[in-house]
This record gives structure tokens, C-alpha cells and sequence, in this order.
């Protein structure tokens, strides 16, 4: 029997890179169904692509296979790993924080270093190892293979973590990363709707979205983008339950000017 197998990667969508995955997925699992679920992660940006594994590895089927590929310190000592979740998914990527955030949410169960060279398509380059170590590895998984084949156990508890730091939260504040930008200049903030409501920022109230350049832009706390004009800010909980800033028909990122790994604040209005 064989296991889906989906792909999530910073190489950028159509590139020859992701066809190289599909490739070697193909040749050793023919009969797998083959599912991008991303490859627009921005280059390097592991914090966002750990929300991005999070989130997508749970919409995979249960006993599914994801390589996940988003590795500036791809050919250094970092480890590659494969991590079971909860209903038997496995993810397999580098442990530089980018599967840390699914092992912790969604229940891992264990999980092995990725050393076995049999596995791996030879010769391994320095620098594309989701086509030499990760997608080979992954289709040998989903074509029936063991997690034991790919090498020995780790402690699940050694997963990095991707370094998010928490919302901070006052009377009437709330300070958060800006945690990733969407195609349509959302800003996700690192944070939830619980902050919001430990802040008292709740729908209808005017707020400001201030950077620590300075800036500050007025937005209204909501619940969809009907909830403001054309044109203005909005500050409101998203489908996956992080607290977001857009702008009604246009870019929150060009109206805040901020970006990711930036703090912004959502304060109310006097």
C-alpha cells in the first residue's frame, strides 16, 4: 500500500527544483499521489515555513508522507530528520526549526536521524539535499518503507523549535511578531485571539497598529474584511486562528510598512 506524499519548500513554484522532487519521488514511488502544498515560502524564512508545515501537515491524509524543505544551512553539520505524528504522518526535513512547531502541536510520536546513505540518491550534493536526501528518503517511506530505515532514533523532545517569541500583552495593548505576509499583504502576527481578548481589544473597537520605527496607522479590531471600507485596516483573527492585520482591497504590509520579523503593536484608541 502506498502513502501520499506532499512537498512544501522555499524553491518557488514551477522552478526546475520542484519538478526535481517529483521526479525522484516518482522513480522510487510511482503509485503515490503527489500533493504541493507550498513552494512560495520566502527564501530562508524557516519561522514561517514551520507555520506553514504546522498547518498543512494536518490537512494532509492520515498516513501521509511531507518532505518539507526550507534549509539555508543546507551541507552544515544540521541534522535532517524524520518525525511521526499523531495518525501516523510523517515529516521529513532539515532540524533547523522548520518541523518544530508540527512535532509540538501535533502529538509526535517519534523520530529518527536521516543518515542511511542507501537511501538517499548518490551522489548527495552540498547544497540540494531535498533532491538527494529528503524526497528519496520520503518516497522510500511512502512506498512502503520503515521510519527504522533511515536511521537511528532521536529524543522527539530534541526537535528545534523555530524561535517565535510570544505575544506580550497590557491593558489595551498587544505586542506580537510579525510572523509571515501572504500574497495579499497580510500581516500574520505570531499571536491569538486570546491575546486580543487578554489586551481588551475586542470587534468595534478603533485601534492604532504602531511600528517600532514609529509609525502608526489607524485600523478597526473585527471579524472579516466587510467589517471596514475599501481601503482600510483591519485587525482580526484569521482561518488559522493567528491574530492578522489586512487591508480591505489592498496591502496591509504597504500601509504599516512593516514585514516579517518585525514587532508591531495594536493599540486602542484613546
Amino acid at each position: 500500500m502506498t502513502r501520499p506524499l506532499g512537498f512544501l519548500t522555499d524553491y518557488g513554484p514551477g522552478t526546475e527544483h520542484v519538478g526535481a522532487l517529483h521526479a525522484v519521488a516518482a522513480a522510487i514511488a510511482p503509485a503515490s499521489a503527489r500533493i504541493d502544498l507550498a513552494h512560495d515560502v520566502p527564501p530562508g524564512d524557516i519561522r514561517w515555513g514551520a507555520i506553514l508545515v504546522d498547518r498543512l501537515v494536518q490537512v494532509m491524509p492520515q498516513d501521509s508522507v511531507t518532505v518539507a524543505v526550507v534549509d539555508p544551512g543546507v551541507g552544515t553539520d544540521r541534522r535532517a530528520v524524520a518525525v511521526e505524528m499523531a495518525w501516523g504522518r510523517v515529516v521529513i526535513g532539515p532540524d533547523n526549526g522548520l518541523l518544530g512547531l508540527a512535532a509540538e502541536h501535533q502529538g509526535a510520536v517519534r523520530a529518527v536521524e536521516v543518515t542511511a546513505r542507501d537511501r538517499m540518491r548518490e551522489p548527495v550534493s552540498q547544497t540540494f539535499h531535498g533532491r538527494d536526501v529528503f524526497a528519496p528518503c520520503a518516497a522510500h517511506l511512502a512506498a512502503g518503507g520503515s521510519l527504522d530505515d533511515l536511521g537511528p532514533a532521536v529524543e522527539v523532545g530534541s526537535i528545534v523549535q523555530p524561535g517565535l517569541p510570544p505575544a506580550e500583552v497590557m491593558p489595551g495593548v498587544m505586542e506580537a511578531l510579525v510572523a509571515g505576509v501572504d500574497r495579499f499583504g497580510n500581516l500574520a502576527l505570531w499571536a491569538t485571539a486570546r491575546h486580543l481578548m487578554d489586551a481588551g481589544l475586542v470587534p468595534g473597537h478603533r485601534v492604532w497598529v504602531a511600528t517600532a520605527e514609529g509609525g502608526r496607522s489607524q485600523a478597526t479590531v473585527g471579524r472579516t474584511f466587510a467589517d471596514v471600507p475599501r481601503g482600510a485596516l483591519l485587525a482580526y483573527t484569521d482561518s488559522h486562528g493567528l491574530v492578522s492585520v489586512a487591508r480591505n482591497g489592498g496591502s496591509a504590509m504597504e500601509r504599516v510598512r512593516a514585514t516579517a520579523g518585525e514587532v508591531v503593536a495594536i493599540m486602542r484608541q484613546e
